[in-house]
């Protein structure tokens, strides 16, 4: 929809106004705080064009204006400055490289939790998957006859480690011969290919085969969790806000992220539309986001790359009020840092962490 400049003018002073104060704006407070040289009477005049065109709205008749999710698109889509990160933020995203962490799961956390403290948003992070993420040692560790451990460790210091409990009792030498016949077989198994090679693995021996379908059924579930697996922080930051100190909205949001279902829905969520980004991070505002819990937040999703085929999704979720340039220029941020990071982890490039 085409607007006026002097509309397109007075739509940036409210949703500018709203983001900072989250208090309904009206054209009086227009007319001191910004230098439109426009009359009250002008600005009511086109808040209320504004309004019909479904781009503000008034929470309450004697209220002022509040950006609509439409008012919030035109602003991200039209009217957002560019935000230029403090050096001081960028060096705090450049420490998590400083700590010379080596362990991947370390590092997805750390980046998660930096993320969240800089955005004042929770912070959302897919562990990566990759096929130069492999099985680089397989142990047992028995704990009696009838259950014991498998405890897998990838190359990028990730440790994996699965409870099996098994219908009959087994020998030690059984564990022996199950520890070194995994030895043989998976070791260098990419990540992403183990659940497939644990499917396939057969002895030639039925006592034995049938042991191996149970540690498969075992550690089956943990392992397609893994592939949706995604690192979530700072959801407390939701709850600070105005928004959400209503008990019914608050109390829906912490029954969504702690909902073991729910959970995995929003992670195939975030984890599809992370993978239709390319270059720039996306932004969804309310309705657009397909989740009913979350309609009332929006997300930014973004990728990072590691070498030329390792992908993972990245984002914020925020108010619809959020500080959408910021919070874009601080995610494009944690993206750069984080490829540098992890392409040092798997050694795409030559070099590593120490």
């Amino acid at each position: 929809m085409d607007l006026t400049q002097r509309q397109q003018n007075i739509l940036l002073a409210i949703v500018m106004d709203y983001i900072s104060s989250a208090e309904p704006v009206g054209s009086r407070t227009i007319s001191k705080k910004y230098n439109l040289n426009l009359s009250p009477a002008t600005i009511r005049n086109d808040m209320s064009d504004l309004e019909e065109l479904g781009l503000l709205k008034q929470p309450h008749s004697s209220a002022g204006r509040i950006p609509s999710d439409l008012g919030y698109r035109k602003f991200v889509d039209y009217l957002m400055g560019k935000h230029e990160l403090p050096e001081s933020e960028k060096e705090i995203i450049k420490n998590i490289q400083a700590n010379k962490l080596s362990n991947l799961e370390h590092i997805i956390e750390q980046s998660a939790r930096v993320l969240s403290a800089l955005s004042n948003t929770v912070a959302i992070i897919q562990f990566p998957e990759s096929n130069q993420d492999f099985v680089k040692h397989f142990k047992i560790l028995p704990i009696n006859e009838m259950t014991f451990v498998i405890v897998i460790v990838s190359n990028t210091g990730k440790v994996n480690d699965y409870l099996v409990k098994l219908d009959n009792p087994v020998s030690e030498g059984f564990f022996n011969y199950v520890s070194e016949y995994f030895n043989n077989e998976i070791i260098g198994t990419p990540m992403a290919m183990l659940q497939k090679k644990l499917s396939d693995l057969v002895t030639g021996n039925i006592e034995y085969d049938n042991i191996l379908r149970s540690i498969y059924k075992s550690i089956k579930e943990s392992l397609s969790y893994e592939k949706s697996k995604i690192c979530v922080t700072g959801t407390s930051n939701l709850l600070k806000e105005p928004e959400f100190l209503e008990n019914e909205k608050a109390h829906s949001l912490i029954n969504y992220f702690e909902g073991e279902g729910k959970s995995k829905e929003f992670s195939d969520v975030f984890m599809e539309i992370g993978s239709s980004t390319n270059e720039k991070p996306i932004i969804l505002i309310g309705q657009e986001i397909s989740i009913l819990e979350l309609q009332n937040c929006s997300l930014i999703v973004g990728s990072y790359h590691v070498g030329s085929d390792i992908t993972g999704a990245i984002g914020l979720l925020g108010p619809t009020r959020m500080q959408y340039s910021k919070s874009m220029a601080t995610l494009e941020e944690m993206i750069k840092n984080l490829s540098y990071l992890l392409t040092n982890i798997y050694d795409i490039t030559g070099k590593n962490l120490e």
